[in-house]
């Protein structure tokens, strides 16, 4: 599809600027707004996304609204603003008021209850002295936090002997709203794989073909171009079986999951991913050609199938222990400009920076690969991964191992989607 009459707004946070970018490459034109306001905003915060190739930063959406043909929102939050600019004649891909079954988990899960999916035992648990209770009385429990995420992400609390300094700093962080908070904590899934779909939804309906793969967690990703009906049922299930609500919330974005599967075959899903998920979303930007056509016609209602670059896909996480409260170069070798894509980026006289935020993050992007066998994205990540240099950047391919061992589990307990 020829895009290049045609105007886009990506209004994200700066964990989504490559999107911007990649969109770049088919629209006529990209803006991109990323919210900030109050009356002390840094240079930072106020400048990142400026520079990007072909993108050209708002401090508005409102400036250019008549202007754009497609409101692209990728990541969490927004949803009235979704559902006002659609209500006004816009096209408009996200996920509308669906993202609530990422932010309120426990909306989530009692939704996934009533559709008589397999939850796994869990509470809802308010105030630091009521999870000091709660986890002195229960071993190995997962600890999580619905939207206020910033304070801290999901953490597995082995026993409360062990878990003291973790509670500690939470509590002196929380302050006065120590007693307030709101936990889930939910049993640990021993013996049980975990596994994701990672695709989009155009008002409950999905893809035909789709990547599906395994995260190892702020590592990396490895994946395989599938069939959805040759996905094993288990692996499904969530999605299919949800499909009404995600229908009715008119929801038309990105949407993944996180499940966990043993022997029994029984397959929990433990958190909904209702935005592009990082990874996979930097992997899409080029696994997918035709990504800008699926977001195009999803917006207005039409189910757009993949057309993929090629079988496999990998990417892997880059960190760096300097980009915290620091500006950190990246260069790249010409011949991969594509495989990198960066959080917080800023262009500034030609050279690429990683911006430092408000969240303490070592994680500053990916290197993305892909090839007709698992062996040849591997290949491209690695050589485009060692072309990469920046102050302490480390790149590394440990998670493929790991993941390839996981593959080989979900083969023995017969619910793999993938071909080896």
């Amino acid at each position: 599809m020829d895009l290049s009459t045609k105007t886009a707004c990506v209004t994200c946070t700066p964990l989504f600027f490559s999107l911007a970018e990649r969109f770049a490459r088919d629209f006529k034109k990209v803006y991109l707004h990323s919210p900030v306001s109050g009356s002390f905003v840094t240079m930072n915060a106020g400048l990142v996304g400026t520079g990007l190739p072909n993108v050209e930063k708002v401090a508005s959406l409102w400036d250019v609204v008549d202007d754009v043909d497609i409101h692209i929102f990728p990541d969490l939050g927004h949803a009235a603003l979704q559902v006002y600019l659609e209500e006004h004649g816009h096209r408009v891909w996200g996920a509308r008021h669906g993202d609530e079954l990422e932010v309120f988990r426990e909306v989530c899960k009692q939704l996934m209850e009533e559709h008589g999916l397999p939850v796994a035992p869990w509470d809802l648990v308010k105030g630091m002295d009521k999870l000091r209770a709660f986890l002195k009385a229960h071993e190995r429990q997962w600890v999580k936090l619905d939207q206020w995420r910033g304070l801290t992400e999901s953490w597995f609390s082995e026993s409360y002997d062990l878990s003291m300094p973790k509670l500690d700093e939470l509590e002196k962080d929380l302050g006065g709203f120590k007693d307030q908070v709101e936990w889930i904590v939910e049993d640990d899934l021993p013996d049980k794989v975990e596994i994701g779909l990672d695709c989009y939804t155009v008002d409950g309906l999905y893809p035909s073909k789709t990547l599906t793969g395994i995260e190892c967690k702020d590592s990396g990703y490895v994946s395989e171009f599938v069939e959805w009906q040759k996905i094993p049922e288990p692996l499904r299930r969530w999605f299919e079986t949800m499909a009404p609500v995600i229908a009715e919330y008119g929801y038309r974005g990105f949407l993944a999951n996180e499940l966990r599967i043993g022997k029994d075959k029984v397959p929990f899903m433990i958190d909904a991913c209702c935005r592009a998920g990082s990874p996979p979303s930097e992997l899409f930007q080029e696994f997918y050609t035709n990504i800008s056509e699926i977001v195009w016609e999803g917006a207005d209602g039409n189910l757009v199938d993949p057309k993929p670059i090629s079988k496999f896909g990998v990417q892997s996480v880059l960190k760096s222990k300097w980009a915290p409260g620091h500006w950190q170069p990246v260069s790249i070798a010409p011949e991969w400009e594509r495989n990198l894509k960066l959080f917080n980026e800023v262009v500034v006289d030609g050279q690429r920076y990683v911006v430092p935020l408000d969240e303490d993050m070592s994680e500053v992007g990916s290197v993305v690969g892909w090839g007709d066998t698992l062996e040849a994205a591997v290949d491209m990540v690695t050589e485009a991964g060692e072309s990469v240099q920046g102050y302490d950047l480390k790149f590394t391919m440990g998670p493929v191992e790991k993941v390839q061992e996981e593959m080989a589990t979900l083969k023995e307990l017969g619910v793999s989607p993938f071909s080896s």
